[in-house]
This record gives C-alpha cells, sequence and structure tokens, in this order.
C-alpha cells in the first residue's frame, strides 16, 4: 500500500496520477466480476425488495427447501444486514407477518432462529473479541493441525475430485455466495478431512464472501472445527457423497458449476472415480485431465481425524 509519507521517485509520481484502473490490468480476462454484479445488488431498496421476494415466494418451504443448494427457499439477506442495508429488527417482525399470514409458522420458526443465531454469533465477538483467533474451547489450541499447501490450493479452487465440494468453491469464487449446506460441508472436508487449521478457511470466505461477517464468519467456523460455543461435535464429519447424493440428488447443482461433469449420468456425478471407463468416455471426463482424482481417501481421513481429535 502506498503510504502518503513514502518516498516516491518523479517517473512513480507519474504513474499513480496518469493511470487508469483498466490499465492496470487488475481483473482477469475472463470477467469473473460480472457474475457478482449480476448476482447482487448493492442497496436499501434492494435490500427491501429481496426481503419481499423472499417472504412472498420463498418463505414456504424453508424449512426443508433451505437444505437443498439447488432450491430457491434461501434468504440471501446476508450481505444487506451485513452493510446495514437492513436490520434485523426489520427482517424478523415483517416475516413474523408474512409467515402468519401464509400459514407457514413452521418454516418462520426456522427462518428465525437463523436470525437468531447470527444475533448469538454477535454475542460471542462482544464477550469474546479474541473469537476470530483463538477458539473458545481452548484445548483445541493443542491439535496438531496439518498445511498442505497444494490441498489448501485444490480446495480454494474446486479442485479437490469431490463434485459437490468444488461446486460449492467455485460458486463462492464466481457469486461471491454459497449455499449454507455447502458451506458447512467444503468446511467440514477442509478442517477435518485435510486436517487444515480453521483459520485457513475462515480467512478464505473473509477474502471471498460478499457477507463476510467477522462475527459470523469466526463463529461458524469455529462451530464446524468443533472448537466453538454449542460447536458441531468432532465426530460429525460432512461425507461429501451421501451430502450430495441427498441434497442434489439429480446433480442440478453440480451441473451448474462443474459443467466439465455435465454429461455423466446422475450415478455417478456425485463420485466421477466410481463410474466406469465407458461412462466416463462418453462424458468426456477423463480423471487426472479433465477432472481431478480425488485428494484424499474419505475413509482414511475420517479415521485419522477421529483419532487425533480423540487425543484431547
Amino acid at each position: 500500500l502506498w503510504r502518503p509519507d513514502a518516498t516516491l521517485s518523479q517517473s512513480d509520481r507519474t504513474c499513480i496520477g496518469t493511470a487508469g484502473i483498466d490499465s492496470l490490468d487488475l481483473l482477469p480476462e475472463n470477467d469473473w466480476h460480472k457474475e457478482i454484479q449480476a448476482t447482487w445488488k448493492v442497496g436499501e431498496s434492494a435490500a427491501q425488495k429481496r426481503l419481499a421476494d423472499f417472504l412472498d415466494a420463498e418463505l414456504s418451504g424453508y424449512r426443508e427447501g433451505r437444505n437443498f443448494p439447488n432450491k430457491p427457499n434461501v434468504s440471501r439477506l446476508s450481505p444487506h444486514l451485513h452493510f446495514g442495508e437492513i436490520s434485523p429488527n426489520q427482517v424478523w417482525h415483517q416475516a413474523k407477518i408474512a409467515g402468519i399470514h401464509s400459514q407457514a409458522e413452521d418454516d418462520l420458526d426456522c427462518f428465525l432462529s437463523e436470525i437468531g443465531w447470527r444475533e448469538f454469533s454477535y454475542y460471542l465477538l462482544y464477550h469474546r473479541p479474541e473469537l476470530p483467533e483463538e477458539p473458545i474451547q481452548k484445548k483445541f489450541s493443542r491439535f496438531a493441525w496439518q498445511i498442505s499447501s497444494s490441498d489448501v490450493l485444490a480446495w480454494q479452487r474446486g479442485l479437490t475430485g469431490f463434485p459437490l465440494v468444488d461446486a460449492g468453491m467455485r460458486e463462492l469464487w464466481r457469486t461471491g455466495y454459497m449455499h449454507n449446506r455447502v458451506r458447512m460441508l467444503v468446511g467440514s472436508f477442509l478442517v477435518k478431512n485435510l486436517l487444515t487449521h480453521w483459520h485457513v478457511g475462515e480467512r478464505w470466505f473473509w477474502d471471498c464472501l460478499v457477507d463476510a461477517d467477522l462475527a459470523s464468519n469466526s463463529a461458524s467456523w469455529q462451530w464446524i472445527a468443533g472448537c466453538g460455543a454449542d460447536a458441531s461435535p468432532f465426530f460429525r464429519i460432512f461425507n461429501p457423497i451421501t451430502q450430495s447424493v441427498k441434497f442434489d440428488a439429480k446433480g442440478d447443482y453440480i451441473r451448474r458449476f462443474v459443467p466439465e461433469l455435465a454429461l455423466l449420468p446422475n450415478k455417478y456425478i456425485h463420485s466421477p472415480f466410481s463410474a466406469p471407463e465407458d461412462e466416463l468416455r462418453k462424458a468426456g471426463v477423463v480423471l487426472g485431465e479433465t477432472y481431478p482424482l480425488p485428494i484424499v481417501d474419505l475413509r482414511n481421513s475420517r479415521e485419522k481425524a477421529l483419532a487425533q481429535f480423540k487425543e484431547l
């Protein structure tokens, strides 16, 4: 970063004074930013419209539908809440009115509980300002995390060899958003299958999410790592294949974000490495070339994680 008191040559000053933003070539050639611009509308009016659309069309069915990444039953209000374009108070009371009128009280209760979890994250951060850095359960300070730069890079790029994990990571990069069910899955995979410190995931999400929020991001990563308040227990390790079969049965979400697998039958799209050679050939998939082989063995990595967590 340039400091006002920095010593600059005349040529440096000329460059700073005359360079246009386009000449700096900061954005990649694939217009990466355009999908984010198309996905999110900024401002109070956009926040009010998003809330109204959600309550009108998507609150009904929220309790179950919110678990399926290809369904619309999510509010997508988190960026608006984070930037103060709408308040939790407004969301809470307008949702209560809409839920009662539409007789969707089970869905309403579930949605309001999610607002409550958000506020609980702020409560935690207020009383524990060390939340982004220090585990609430102090025993986790002794955990032997393992950092593999190649594994982390594969995770960040959506090239782990597990389609639902990869779809989520690519959605994050392309749109600045990731479905909550998939957030839990990719977090579990990073921390428990790759035994990578939750700080790595926390910081990547902080860089990529349009709703990046210090309280929610920190509390959520501690939850998935098992070291936070009311945390997911250490032995809960999400299986990316069974999660994929259960919550993206037809592979629609995977096909959207991992198009190189689009021609695989539903039976194999969740685990391409289990597909027969003729099915891979017909779909134009060459494992290790057009799509990666798994970077980790699920069973072995699960057993290793459980053994290390039990030592705590």
